[in-house]
């Protein structure tokens, strides 16, 4: 590859299994081919929170249910409640085993403040998985 860097990334056991997993499922020739094609599509989908004005979307967010986490997370839905249109609630035990709680939002308005929204959520601590989707 032109240009390309080495850099060293650790990661725990458990998540290795996955990738490795995935890897051999979707035919990447290696997990570092992997991680760069995931690197990509969270450019991309950060890169859409940039457009100006309204839009609409979703953000899931899987995290630890701790004490802590949930207080956080009941924070955001007030401060965040105008662009909030809907929350979908679930508890689930994850492939490693550990429980989780999945919330779901369906947004709608100005582009910033969904990008600000999304930004705290990214930082819940106990967080195992984020994404949100632009439409």
């Amino acid at each position: 590859m032109v240009n390309t860097e080495r850099i060293s990334i650790s990661f725990p056991k458990f998540l290795l299994k996955e990738i490795d997993k995935i890897v051999k499922k979707k035919g990447y020739s290696s997990r570092s081919e992997l991680i760069r094609d995931a690197v990509r599509k969270h450019i991309l989908e950060s890169n859409s929170l940039d457009k100006e004005g309204n839009i609409g979307g979703i953000v899931i967010i899987v995290y630890n249910p701790t004490k802590e986490a949930m207080e956080k997370m009941s924070k955001l839905y007030f401060e965040y409640n105008e662009v909030i249109k809907s929350i979908n609630q679930s508890y689930l035990t994850t492939s490693c085993g550990k429980h989780a709680k999945v919330e779901i939002f369906v947004v709608e308005g100005n582009s910033k403040t969904i990008s600000k929204f999304y930004e705290n959520i990214e930082k819940i601590n106990g967080k195992i998985y984020d994404n949100i989707i632009i439409f």
